[in-house]
């Protein structure tokens, strides 16, 4: 018996081995010691006078290696790669869609940032610094329908139910958006309190926005102390109205990328579309709403 129990440990005790042997063969070779590509942030610019501002809220990385994804990353991020030697290296701007972080998603309208021949070492840490912009208009399909930056005129206008309209705030005023390149001295304001409790403003009218399932993407920079609204206006026997987005306050400024197209390629029959926001306050209270660098962009 004493016999038989010593056979079995020494079985046992052979599986045993056999199982941690081959865990670490399994770990053995180049492959399992990454080398690491490390991203802080995107830079971002524009051609002001096609383009807007250079406002962007890119959040995340989407890598790939030789065209094959390796995952998308929040940035900042330290991003561990198996592969080793000279590599085609893709880094493809992400966002939060609708301001929502299970709806990541790459960004259509901004270029990817490829790098040739890159060198991939096992345990070494490199620094990408990635760039970006718009795909230039004169070679892609890409149209910004709409701008406001608040620098001349003011296009949006209060709906018929407004209590209050936008303004444009006073020059180089602290509150405003700036940029680094001193094109920005103006915002877009609206002040709620008193009587004032609500306010609606809207674009004019597109007739002509593509309809089969394009994105179609409303950037709106912001700052506010309470929950804004946006939405379409469809024109069909009558004008109605599309809630989309309910975005929450920001104390600083933040952006937004919101995506219409679902919607209008859904409401067809419209004879017409316009974007709104819109915010209400409760009685007695009061808020600040800050505006910039609205644009809306698709391809056709």
């Amino acid at each position: 018996m004493q016999k038989l129990r010593y056979l079995i440990s020494c079985c046992f005790a052979l599986l045993f081995s056999s199982i941690v042997l081959s865990s670490c063969n399994n770990f053995k070779g180049s492959q399992e010691i990454p080398a690491y590509i490390h991203i802080d942030t995107f830079l971002f610019t524009t051609n002001y006078g096609l383009e807007g501002a250079a406002s962007h809220k890119i959040t995340d990385a989407w890598l790939y290696i030789d065209d094959d994804i390796q995952g998308c990353y929040e940035l900042p991020a330290t991003i561990p790669v198996l592969e080793r030697g000279n590599h085609r290296v893709t880094i493809i701007p992400g966002i939060k869609l609708n301001g929502i972080s299970k709806t990541r998603t790459i960004n259509p309208f901004y270029t990817p940032y490829i790098i040739e021949n890159y060198k991939l070492e096992e345990k070494v840490i490199d620094t990408i610094l990635p760039s970006t912009t718009y795909y230039p208009i004169d070679e892609s399909s890409i149209v910004f329908k709409f701008k406001e930056d608040f620098e001349q005129q003011v296009s949006l206008e209060e709906t018929a139910d407004s209590d209050t309209t936008i303004t444009r705030t006073e020059r180089d005023a602290p509150e405003n958006w700036n940029d680094l390149e001193n094109n920005s001295h103006h915002s877009g304001y609206v002040w709620l309190g008193d009587s004032t409790n609500y306010f609606c403003i809207a674009s004019g009218e597109f007739r002509d926005l593509p309809n089969q399932g394009n994105s179609i993407f409303l950037e709106i920079d912001y700052k506010c102390d309470e929950v804004f609204e946006v939405g379409l206006f469809a024109k069909i026997s009558s004008v109605e109205s599309i809630p989309l987005v309910y975005v929450n306050p920001s104390p600083t400024w933040n952006k937004i990328y919101i995506n219409l197209g679902p919607n209008i390629t859904d409401t067809q029959e419209a004879e017409y579309f316009k974007f709104y926001i819109a915010g209400k306050i409760d009685e007695g209270s009061e808020a600040e709403y800050y505006f910039d660098n609205i644009k809306l962009v698709y391809r056709d």
